[in-house]
C-alpha cells in the first residue's frame, strides 16, 4: 500500500446537550479528520480526539495538523507492506500521541477487516437535568459516570433512585478540593464502582485507609505503560482508564491491554466526546475492558453525525458494524 494523497477535514458540531466538566463547557464538538487516499484509489479516514485548545492536552488540533503534514510529507507513496511497516514509520511520531492515533485509525484500516460486534451501554452524563434522567430511564445503560460536582452527593442519591440498578462511576477529573474530602469519605459506602483522578496530586490517595475510598481509577495521569504501572504499584488504584488518542492509537492500546490483563489490573477504555467514526475504535477496544467503557450510541452527542448509525443501541447494548464515513459532513481545511 502506498499513502498517494491526503486530505485533512474539521467537522464541528453542536452537542445536543452542552458538556459541562470540572474544566470546561463546550457547546461543540470541533474535530480534525484525515483521508488518506492510496494508489489504488482507495480511501480510509481517522479521527483525531484532540481539542481546539490545551484544556485537556497540550497536543492541540492545531499541533496534530502540522505534525500529520509533517509525517505525509516524509512518507508520501512510501510502500507499507504490512501493518509493522506503518508502526515503524509512525515511531517519529511518539511524543505527538494524538496525531499518532489519528493516522493508525486510517492505516490499521488497510490491514485488517472490520468487525461488527456488540458493546455494553456506558453513559456519560454532565448534571443530572430532567432531560437526562428521562433519556436514561428509556435508554437504561449498563453503567453511568457522572461528572463530579458540588452536589455528587445528590446527584448519586438521585441515580440510586432510577428504576434500573446501573453501575455508577464519578469523574472528577483531578478537581476534588481538600473542603471536599469529606465527601469523597461518604462515597465510599455508595456502592461506587470506581472514581475517576479525584486529586490533582496522587500523593493523596495514600493518605486514607482502603475503607476511607471508594475504588481510585487513574484518567489523566495514564499517558504511558510505564507511568500505569508506577501508579499501580505505588498507590491505591484499582481501575486504569486507556484513551487511545492519549497512548497513541489502537495498537498502543491493545499492547497495553495484554500486558494488564497479565498483571491482573482492572481497565476500561475512555472516550473524548466522539464521532462515529472514532467511536467504532474506542468500541472495538472495549470489548476486553474490565468494565463497561465510555461507548455510547448513535445520536447521544451529535443530531448529525459522519457515520450514520454508527452504535445502534438494542436492549441495553450497543450493535456497530464498520463505520462508512459522509464526507460531505465534513469541511476540508488543506
Amino acid at each position: 500500500m502506498k499513502l498517494s494523497e491526503m486530505k485533512l477535514y474539521i467537522c464541528n458540531n453542536y452537542f445536543k446537550h452542552a458538556i459541562v466538566t470540572p474544566k470546561v463547557k463546550m457547546d461543540k464538538r470541533k474535530a480534525l479528520f484525515v483521508e488518506f487516499i492510496t494508489d489504488k484509489h482507495i480511501h480510509y479516514f481517522g479521527e483525531c480526539n484532540a481539542f481546539e485548545t490545551d484544556w485537556y492536552a497540550d497536543e492541540t488540533i492545531e499541533v496534530v495538523y502540522d505534525q500529520a503534514i509533517k509525517w505525509f510529507e516524509t512518507f508520501k507513496n512510501h510502500e507499507f507492506e504490512r501493518f509493522s511497516d506503518v508502526q515503524n514509520a509512525l515511531q517519529c511520531l511518539e511524543i505527538y500521541p494524538a496525531t499518532r492515533s489519528m493516522i493508525v485509525m486510517a492505516c490499521y484500516q488497510a490491514f485488517y477487516e472490520l468487525e461488527t460486534f456488540n458493546v455494553p451501554y456506558g453513559a456519560t452524563v454532565s448534571g443530572l437535568t430532567y432531560k437526562h434522567i428521562f433519556n436514561l430511564k428509556v435508554t437504561q445503560p449498563h453503567r453511568i459516570k457522572i461528572k463530579w460536582s458540588e452536589n455528587i452527593l445528590e446527584d448519586v442519591k438521585q441515580l440510586k433512585r432510577l428504576p434500573f440498578k446501573p453501575q455508577i462511576v464519578i469523574d472528577a477529573n483531578e478537581s476534588v478540593k481538600n473542603s471536599e474530602v469529606e465527601k469523597v469519605m461518604l462515597l465510599s459506602s455508595s456502592d461506587i464502582l470506581y472514581l475517576e483522578e479525584p486529586f490533582k496530586d496522587i500523593e493523596k490517595v495514600n493518605d486514607f485507609k482502603d475503607s476511607e475510598l471508594p475504588p481510585i481509577a487513574i484518567d489523566e495521569k495514564a499517558v504511558s505503560l510505564k507511568a500505569i504501572l508506577y501508579y499501580v504499584e505505588n498507590y491505591k488504584i484499582d481501575v486504569v482508564v486507556l484513551k487511545p488518542f492519549r497512548l497513541g492509537g489502537i495498537d498502543k492500546v491493545l499492547e497495553i491491554i495484554e500486558i494488564l490483563e497479565q498483571k491482573h489490573v482492572k481497565f476500561v477504555i475512555g472516550g473524548m466526546y466522539e464521532y462515529g467514526l472514532s467511536r467504532y475504535f474506542t468500541a472495538l477496544l472495549a470489548r476486553y475492558a474490565t468494565y463497561p467503557s465510555d461507548i455510547t450510541p448513535h445520536g447521544f452527542y451529535f443530531e448529525n453525525d459522519i457515520v450514520a448509525h454508527s452504535g445502534i443501541l438494542k436492549r441495553g447494548s450497543i450493535y456497530f458494524e464498520p463505520p462508512f464515513v459522509n464526507k460531505f459532513n465534513l469541511t476540508q481545511i488543506n
